[in-house]
């Protein structure tokens, strides 16, 4: 989630669904607690929800309690004894009994080589078949309100556009603002592209939707936004003590995100 001139934007994961029982019983609720809600209603059968007020108050609840370092680059992975030693830029060193690593799987794998670890042939060989696409975002703030039908959310049939939502309709912010997701095919042939002429090209193409003119905006990347290629199992396990996970295992997405780091968990708790 973002700010800009104060008005709010949730510009990464937009919303998720709800199709397996076991993240409805056991995640959602329990573990969510009052952090989400229901937004819609859609057509489609499934529900999506968001989370309340932003998509970051999901992480922030769950993290409550927890020793979080934020802005902390990790450089390196590496077994030490019995434990997992893991160096940040600065030099400094962290030890743990077990890791979870849930970064794209590029970045994984570039810690655990820094790091002199060696996977064994079967294990780097599904890693390295995941694949991401890409995605720009762009976040406008309106001078006016926008002409995106409720519930303030829909995919374009065609077009650069892959999703474009109204955040005031969505109950994130209180000014006219929209988040543009643009498709994978342009998000990859503009990447290395002026960001801002990138954003007016896409916001010339959400023109209908907009129904006012843009006051202010900016553009993010996602070079690893959504996977294209997972792999089949909800994590996988290195060793005793070391599991990757993420949504690039299982069905990905938020939910399996979720299922994911659930199956991480008993993964490193089972040994």
């Amino acid at each position: 989630s973002r700010r800009i001139e104060g008005v709010a934007f949730d510009h990464g994961a937009q919303c998720f669904t709800l199709r397996d029982p076991r993240f409805a019983k056991e995640a959602l609720r329990p573990r969510f607690g009052d952090t989400v809600v229901e937004w819609g209603p859609w057509t489609e059968s499934q529900c999506r929800w968001r989370g309340t007020p932003s998509m970051s108050a999901v992480p922030k609840h769950l993290a409550h309690g927890l020793d979080v370092r934020l802005e902390t680059t990790v450089t390196a992975l590496r077994p030490d004894g019995d434990r997992w030693s893991a160096t940040i830029a600065s030099g400094t060193t962290f030890s743990a009994e077990a890791v979870v690593l849930t970064p794209p799987v590029p970045q994984a794998l570039v810690l655990l080589d820094a790091g002199g670890v060696v996977l064994p042939a079967d294990l780097r060989s599904r890693l390295t078949a995941i694949e991401y696409d890409r995605c720009l975002a762009v976040m406008a703030v309106l001078d006016g309100p926008s002409r995106i039908p409720p519930p303030g959310g829909f995919a374009p049939a065609s077009g650069p556009i892959a999703w474009i939502t109204d955040n005031v309709q969505k109950g994130i912010a209180s000014e006219p603002a929209v988040t543009l997701h643009a498709r994978p095919a342009f998000s990859l042939g503009h990447w290395d592209h002026d960001r801002m002429n990138s954003g007016r090209l896409l916001l010339d193409a959400a023109a209908e939707w907009l129904g006012a003119g843009v006051r202010t905006f900016q553009v993010h990347g996602w070079r690893y936004s959504q996977p294209l290629v997972t792999d089949p199992a909800r994590c996988l396990v290195v060793d005793a003590s070391l599991v990757l996970a993420g949504d690039a295992f299982g069905s990905g997405g938020v939910e399996g995100a979720v299922l994911s780091g659930m199956a991480a968990a008993e993964a490193i708790l089972s040994r």
